[in-house]
């Protein structure tokens, strides 16, 4: 409920709020982040490594404001920018305001403040010596935010005053205690330098390509222009000031100043921009009402209608989700071609696109703003690997697993985070057809179908290791898995001298190996304390679930607890959590990459989901032949996992191994469980292929306590996985996508109680989701606290979903 405090507080804020008083929805959900914070230094990391505040960005552009500390008005701290890749505070104080008579004496302490951030807005009220103070900042392009600053003359007579506006940057690298303190001792001979003209300040960033800490092209900057005339002068080497000459304010007198902050990456975005100053400035309060409006039509899309009303605690959530999504939407700028949500803005790696992120926004943002989310999809097909391609041809219909500002050095870039080590999981299908569904736009379909069914049938011929139509998480061929002839890569440690004859010893006992033969050798002696792969890693990567206890992924405490407890040796247990690789070949006999040594029972749900959706794509754009093909592999693949995948005995789903080494011809033979369950064994509820009497035993599972009926509900590996742990990424923790895949099954199979109860103990019970902190990228299901990156958008998407179809 809006308080009367909160309502006094709107009365006091004038005309700058007047249309949202007058039935503006973004008025009824104030503060829902803490969009605040003492800007001190470049880096300001929590234990996460997320940036510790949460700025207001909007609209795609690449920085962001927060509102001034504690109860201080008349500035904003910031920029917050993404500095090609990654999120830094160049700047500590924006526009810091000061009023002072033409003697230069200053007037009064400001009284009466008031401060919010509103969706898309920060606003700050305050009195100060017989004037009423208004300020609002609100992104109006991919590129700038106005600030607008309102003056109101309360005395009975005239008054003589001049407006200063400070900015100052940051001069200290890093807060954190043993952290290089100063710029210039993280960045040595970088600089930044402070242009000054009539119409125009500008701080110019310095070259650095330190793919660690800093990118900047050389010709990137911050870009102010004010609407009144100003003198413009350099108080110190990191502070700029301007200011007005003395103003008249008669009683009861108005006035209205704006100014524009932008932030550009490179020389050719400052042309436009400074032009598109000029363009702004000829009618600010324009824009800054296209802003509210766009604002406006974000909420009363994604709200139901009793909900525009009468907000509860549910819609306040949704809302913070939508603020989330558009807060991490970056518009096109170097190798983002699309603009695209990134999954977080705050979290130090976070600031490009993920195939299994964005298919997951976009599908949210369908309801409330679906160009967006068009935009998103075409972002990663962009990126499509293509039959000709020079690195890779025989990933034609890939999606790689990053795409970044930069790409990486193989394809002329110098990116540190670009990746076609892997892709992700099959859900691109199950996005497009949402978007089609809410807008009906067929050429958009059309535009999607082709890409569609070239990414299939990139899985069907690259990880389907032995053709029986049941596909693998893999990696692809890559430096990282595989040498220049081929052959695998990979470390172990602790190995007989026998074992890694013609290996390379590094430290502490560890060895550097190469050769799928050498590999399967160490593999079957047992006699290795720890052994890794990069197409290990990969293809946990690929999954979405990295470190999923289902790849192998265990310490070795809990390794020696599952020895005890199952009876056998450290070898013999040792031996149940090993992954193997199969390499995959062209038919001319050319390594094209390498599948795990396991069938998944995700992603062959999702395959069978997109099969499905495909059959209904080629239906609407008349292709009857494609469409009965693809129902009818839909229905073999449905067969597949519901013959094979679903353990009778212990009511669950499974993985299975390849059937190469597995000396049974009973498919179920071949389950992996002895790695425990995890909410794969979910994916065919969610995917509704799953048959009732299946489906039954699984949501049996599900409402377990001892399983998967936390405290917060539906964690990443069941409470008896004997690699389970409340803290461990996908071992245990709480993610609201796998979460709402759980919730979602539930309701497929008729069990709408168990699921609301589930989802009703998620938005009470998860840290801060209910309060004013950041949505989160996962949550420890024993206590509900806050986990991982902040302003996290595939969870921002989920909670969305659970608020608008649950």
């Amino acid at each position: 409920m809006i308080s009367k405090s909160f309502l006094l507080g709107l009365c006091l804020l004038g005309t700058s709020l007047a249309p949202a008083a007058a039935g503006d929805l973004a008025v009824r959900f104030p503060d829902l982040i803490d969009r605040s914070g003492e800007v001190t230094s470049v880096l300001q990391y929590d234990s996460y490594r997320n940036q510790k505040f949460n700025p207001l960005m909007d609209l795609g552009a690449w920085h962001g404001y927060l509102l001034p500390p504690g109860n201080t008005v008349g500035s904003f701290s910031g920029p917050m920018i993404i500095a090609e890749e990654m999120p830094l505070f160049m700047g500590r104080i924006t526009d810091q305001l000061s009023l002072s008579t033409p003697e230069g004496s200053s007037l009064p302490a400001a009284t009466e403040i008031t401060r919010h951030a509103f969706p898309g807005v920060l606003q700050q009220h305050y009195r100060q010596g017989g004037f009423e103070v208004n300020l609002t900042l609100r992104f109006i392009d991919d590129r700038s935010a106005v600030i607008e600053t309102t003056l109101i003359n309360n005395a009975p007579h005239d008054q003589n005053i001049q407006l200063h506006w400070r900015n100052q940057l940051t001069d200290d690298w890093s807060d954190a205690e043993g952290d290089q303190r100063q710029i210039g001792d993280a960045l040595p001979g970088w600089t930044r330098e402070i242009a000054l003209s009539d119409a125009l300040t500008e701080v110019v960033f310095g070259r650095s390509r330190d793919g660690n800490r800093a990118l900047f092209s050389g010709t990137s900057r911050l870009m102010i222009s004010r609407s009144h005339p100003v003198r413009r002068h350099q108080e110190t080497e990191f502070r700029i000031a301007a200011s007005t000459a003395p103003l008249t304010f008669t009683p009861g007198e108005r006035k209205t100043f704006y100014a524009v902050h932008s932030y550009v990456h490179n020389a050719e975005e400052a042309a436009a921009v400074r032009r598109r100053h000029q363009d702004i400035l000829r009618n600010p309060a324009a824009t800054m009402q296209a802003s509210a409006l766009r604002w406006q039509t974000y909420l009363s899309k994604a709200l139901k209608p009793q909900d525009q009303k009468q907000p509860g605690n549910k819609a306040r959530i949704a809302v913070k989700a939508v603020e989330t999504l558009i807060g991490n939407w970056r518009s096109p700028a170097g190798e983002i071609r699309h603009g695209g949500v990134t999954p977080s803005s705050t979290f130090v790696y976070f600031s490009g696109l993920w195939p299994w992120d964005s298919w997951k926004h976009a599908y949210g943002l369908s309801y409330f703003a679906p160009d967006l989310a068009k935009s998103n999809i075409r972002a990663l097909f962009d990126h499509q690997i293509m039959a000709d391609d020079p690195l890779r041809p025989q990933d034609a219909g890939m999606i790689p697993d990053t795409v970044f500002y930069n790409t990486m050095p193989a394809r002329g870039g110098d990116g540190p985070n670009w990746n076609e080590r892997n892709t992700k999981p099959s859900l691109a299908s199950w996005a497009v057809w949402q978007i089609y569904q809410q807008t009906g736009d067929r050429d958009f379909l059309a535009e999607m179908y082709p890409k569609l069914v070239a990414y299939r049938d990139w899985w069907r011929r690259n990880r389907d290791h032995d053709h029986n139509g049941l596909l693998e998480y893999g990696a692809t061929v890559d430096p990282a898995h595989n040498t220049a002839d081929g052959q695998l890569i990979f470390q172990v440690k602790g190995a007989p001298t026998a074992d890694v004859t013609g290996c390379t010893a590094l430290q502490d006992d560890w060895f550097r190996c190469r050769g799928k033969d050498r590999y399967e050798a160490v593999l079957q002696t047992k006699k290795y304390t720890e052994l890794h792969s990069g197409a290990q890693v990969a293809a946990g990567w690929e999954s979405g679930m990295d470190n999923a206890a289902r790849f192998g992924f265990i310490t070795p405490e809990q390794m020696t607890a599952y020895a005890k407890s199952t009876g056998k040796s450290i070898d013999e247990a040792r031996a149940d959590w090993a992954v193997d690789f199969y390499e995959n070949h062209d038919d001319e006999g050319r390594l094209t990459g390498y599948s795990l040594d396991q069938e998944s029972v995700d992603q062959n749900s999702y395959f069978y989901l997109e099969t499905r959706l495909l059959a209904d794509m080629a239906d609407r754009l008349g292709k009857t032949g494609p469409a009965a093909d693809f129902r009818a592999q839909a229905a073999h693949l449905r067969n597949q996992i519901t013959g094979c995948m679903f353990d009778p005995e212990s009511g669950f789903y499974y993985d299975l191994k390849l059937a190469q080494g597995v000396d049974s011809d009973d498919c179920r033979a071949r389950q992996v469980t002895a790695r425990g369950r995890g909410p794969e064994g979910w994916g065919p509820l969610f995917t509704g292929l799953a048959p009732k009497t299946q489906a039954d035993a699984v949501i049996q599972m599900m409402r377990d306590p001892k399983e998967f009926n936390s405290f917060i509900p539906l964690p990443t590996a069941s409470q008896t996985n004997p690699a389970y742990h409340p803290d461990i990424y996908w071992r245990g923790r709480v993610w609201l996508d796998q979460f709402y895949f759980g919730v979602t099954a539930l309701k497929n199979y008729g069990h709408n109680d168990i699921s609301q109860a589930f989802i009703t103990r998620l938005f009470r019970d998860a840290e801060g989701l209910s309060g004013n902190a950041p949505i989160r990228e996962n949550y420890n299901p024993e206590t509900g606290a806050m986990q991982g990156a902040t302003n996290f958008s595939w969870s921002a998407a989920h909670v969305y979903l659970l608020y608008r179809e649950k």
